[in-house]
């Protein structure tokens, strides 16, 4: 679970919630899978959480421009893709 609150430091707050969520490349039961953030700041974490996702480069490790290297499996990568974010 990661929590963001309202007086957070946002770009902060999302490297280490990208950080969080790719954990060993997700493949960890401690990896960020459920996020609660504070409405006043919900709109504003999800466009840049987002936006610092897609930059995430998967691939070969010994390729400089990687950034992730190999999952192990395809629902390993469209995990993250379906991921539904809930507002209550």
């Amino acid at each position: 679970m990661f929590v963001v609150l309202d007086d957070a430091d946002l770009e902060r707050a999302v490297k280490i919630g990208v950080q969080a969520r790719l954990n060993n490349a997700g493949q960890v039961c401690t990896a960020a899978k459920r996020f609660i953030l504070h409405e006043n700041i919900a709109d504003a974490f999800l466009t840049k959480f987002s936006e610092a996702f897609r930059q995430v480069k998967i691939g070969d490790p010994l390729d400089e421009s990687t950034t992730l290297g190999p999952l192990s499996s395809k629902d390993a990568l469209d995990t993250p893709k379906q991921t539904r974010w809930t507002r209550r």
